[in-house]
């Protein structure tokens, strides 16, 4: 789910889709509770195709090579670490590829090694389509979404024509918010809390130390905070996220332990009780973290809650 800034111009609303799309048919906005027969928001300008990249290969790659995460592409116009884009060989074999370093004008390298063979001309594309917030729809107050409801105020109507030439309608969500939902913890912030885990991260996420693993802890104390009907972006206190973070992305690495069966049951429990421990301590059940008290950006501590609520 996306966040978009109240007030802020130039803003993007996107959607990933399965391949690369022909052709963007429309985009149409409507508040969650809005049925797709009223009126549509004039929310966006008309939405379009990424141009880049749009790129081919112009060496062999993946599979067979000598560094198969290695993509040997014509241009780098457009490609930017931390996204994902799709590779299709000649024989419309495809894979998702998440770049991680971007060697400009030569090459790319993936998270992942490539399992399938790469040859000259084979593509390399973004599937996005995207349009551009209105600056006055952004600007009015009344479009900013209800802060004490976790779930998205918006719902947004793609329709496109995919590759085969075939009409795709797909649903996408969104808020307007005053402060966007976001932590700041570094890969040395988990560290420091317990030394070593740098040096236990697995193969492919030493590249960006573990950042990748760290916005996902993030999402998950999002879903985390919606069991209890807490917005993300409602959260005054960003060390008291930035420390549930940390603690969930410790949490998600003991999980992965036992599960490939190098961890153990000790080690995954005593990390969810500290992780548990703080989330109840400062926001599920004590209620000592301030948060918004309404769509104006102010927040307050709230009352704790009653026995029978906890």
């Amino acid at each position: 789910m996306a966040d978009l800034i109240y007030n802020q111009t130039g803003q993007l609303l996107t959607l990933d889709t399965w391949d690369r799309p022909t052709s963007v048919t429309s985009l149409q906005v409507w508040p969650m509770s809005g049925s797709d027969d009223d009126t549509a928001e004039s929310a966006f300008g008309a939405p379009a195709i990424e141009t880049n990249p749009d790129t081919t290969f112009d060496a062999n790659s993946g599979d067979g090579q000598s560094n198969p995460r290695v993509l040997n592409l014509a241009s780098t116009t457009g490609i930017a670490i931390g996204r994902k884009y799709l590779a299709t060989n000649s024989t419309s074999e495809s894979e998702w590829i998440e770049v991680v370093e971007i060697n400009s004008g030569n090459s790319v390298t993936a998270r992942h090694a490539l399992r399938n063979a790469y040859a000259s001309a084979d593509t390399v594309e973004s599937t996005r389509i995207q349009a551009t917030v209105d600056s006055t729809w952004i600007a009015d107050s009344n479009n900013i979404t209800d802060d004490s409801d976790p779930n998205p105020g918006w719902r947004a109507r793609w329709t496109y024509v995919d590759a085969g030439g075939t009409t795709r309608v797909v649903d996408t969500y969104f808020d307007v918010v005053r402060y966007k939902g976001q932590h700041t913890v570094q890969p040395i912030d988990v560290d420091c809390l317990v030394p070593g885990w740098l040096d236990s991260l697995p193969p492919e996420h030493r590249e960006d130390r573990g950042a990748k693993l760290i916005d996902r802890a993030y999402d998950e104390v999002v879903l985390d905070f919606h069991e209890f009907s807490l917005p993300d972006e409602m959260i005054r206190n960003r060390d008291v996220l930035n420390s549930l973070v940390t603690r969930k992305a410790i949490l998600l690495a003991e999980e992965a332990k036992v599960i490939l069966g190098t961890g153990t049951p000790e080690g995954l429990d005593l990390a969810d009780r500290r992780y548990q421990g703080r989330l109840d301590k400062l926001v599920k059940v004590a209620n000592k973290t301030a948060v918004a008290t309404g769509n104006s950006g102010a927040g307050s501590r709230p009352a704790s809650l009653g026995f029978w609520e906890k």
